[in-house]
């Protein structure tokens, strides 16, 4: 029995399914909101690096908004120099330094049975000093007033006032060599410790200044009149204050 052939008019089979999945459409991109945008931005932005040595972090751990003080006016009273003409100088010497050298001459009277402050050189000169009501406050050893007078070895460098008696003197490391009478003296002031006093009088020709400073002799009277003559000063420092006003 003979099949019959195929007919032609059937429809091919279907192709193989396709092995590459379909894709889903992407779902719709959400709009962000305003606070998204700015977690966004903050992670796709990188801030620049601040040194957090120029700003005052507080206690708080976070910088501080707030300027940068000035310095107090005290601070810059101890820092910046005051200019004072002659004329100033005497008129300060007029209402400070003649007190101070009232008390200076009698404070050599009562050394005679007590000792004057502590028995040292600086000792005598801030004791006398705070006896003086007006008298501003000294801070020795770095200064005792306004500079008004400095020689290094037989050279002044500055004088800016005549000397008067209640102005403060300092002599350190200073050798003196001269003349008394006939005779040649050498003299050594303030070699270790500078010798501080309060000058009692000044002789301008001869360049002598008289002072009272402490004495420190075992037995005698806690202060002395002494002298020397500038013009002998061949090495060392000498540096003579006004103390001012309060």
């Amino acid at each position: 029995m003979v099949e019959q052939p195929e007919s032609m008019d059937e429809p091919p089979p279907p192709p193989p399914p396709s092995t590459r999945p379909s894709r889903a459409p992407p779902p719709p991109r959400a709009i962000p909101t305003p606070g998204d945008m700015s977690e966004s931005v903050a992670q796709s932005w990188e801030l620049p690096q601040i040194p957090t040595s120029s700003l005052d972090m507080g206690g708080s751990g976070r910088p501080s908004l707030e300027p940068a003080r000035r310095p107090s006016s005290q601070f810059m009273e101890r820092h910046t120099e005051i200019n004072l003409s002659a004329d100033d100088l005497m008129a300060q010497w007029g209402r400070v330094g003649v007190q101070i050298h009232e008390i200076a001459a009698t404070l050599l009277e009562k050394s005679k049975k007590t000792v004057v402050g502590d028995g040292s050189y600086t000792g005598f000169v801030t004791a006398a000093i705070s006896q003086v009501p007006n008298a501003a406050a000294v801070s020795p050893p770095e200064g005792f007033g306004y500079l008004i007078y400095l020689q290094i070895g037989s050279a002044v460098q500055r004088r800016a006032s005549d000397i008067m008696p209640g102005d403060v003197i300092v002599l350190q490391d200073a050798k003196l060599k001269g003349h008394k009478g006939l005779q040649i003296y050498h003299q050594n002031v303030g070699v270790g410790e500078p010798m501080v006093a309060i000058v009692g009088d000044f002789e301008t020709k001869r360049s002598k200044v008289k002072v009272f400073k402490a004495n420190q002799h075992v037995g005698q009277q806690s202060v002395e009149t002494v002298s020397y003559r500038l013009e002998d000063v061949k090495s060392g420092i000498i540096k003579i204050y006004r103390v001012l006003e309060k």
